[in-house]
């Protein structure tokens, strides 16, 4: 027993001498890797986090823009609606107009061609009753003088 407590010692002090150094070489190596490991895994999650903070700001900035855009188009369709909406109240009004021109235009000439008509008849009419011709131009403009001023009157009376 006493050989084999030598034996073990013996044994025990080759293996510190020889073995105990690259042993703890390897542990301390091992050590140093998973520091460094864990020391690259935090400057990792540092610079995701950093990215991940970039990447929030430019989307809130990026949101913000939307916004901006999709403000202006709508104050830039209700502008351009405002000015479709005057155009087309302008052509309506410009429309309205030329028909009641057009309209008062007609009537004026439908009056003339009344009174020529009427002024045709009753010369017919008058020829008819007296039997002899008139002398056309002059009772002509005597029966239109007439006529005139009797369509004077009822135009003030009305």
């Amino acid at each position: 027993m006493l050989s084999q407590v030598i034996t073990f010692l013996i044994a025990l002090a080759v293996v510190w001498k020889f073995g105990w150094k690259p042993v703890m070489k390897l542990v301390s190596d091992r050590q140093d890797k998973v520091r460094k490991t864990l020391d690259d895994a935090e400057n990792s999650r540092s610079a995701i986090q950093k990215l991940e903070a970039e990447y929030r700001a430019k989307l809130e900035q990026i949101e913000q823009k939307t916004s901006e855009l999709i403000a202006a188009a709508r104050q830039d369709a209700g502008r351009v609606k405002e000015e479709l909406l005057a155009a087309a109240q302008a052509e309506a009004m410009d429309l309205q107009k030329k028909a009641h021109e057009q309209i008062e235009y007609e009537r004026r000439q439908t009056m003339r061609e009344m009174r020529e008509e009427i002024v045709s008849l009753s010369m017919a009419i008058a020829e008819k009753m007296l039997s002899r011709p008139f002398s056309g131009d002059v009772h002509e403009k005597k029966f239109q003088e007439m006529l005139d001023e009797i369509s004077k009157s009822r135009v003030q009376g009305a």
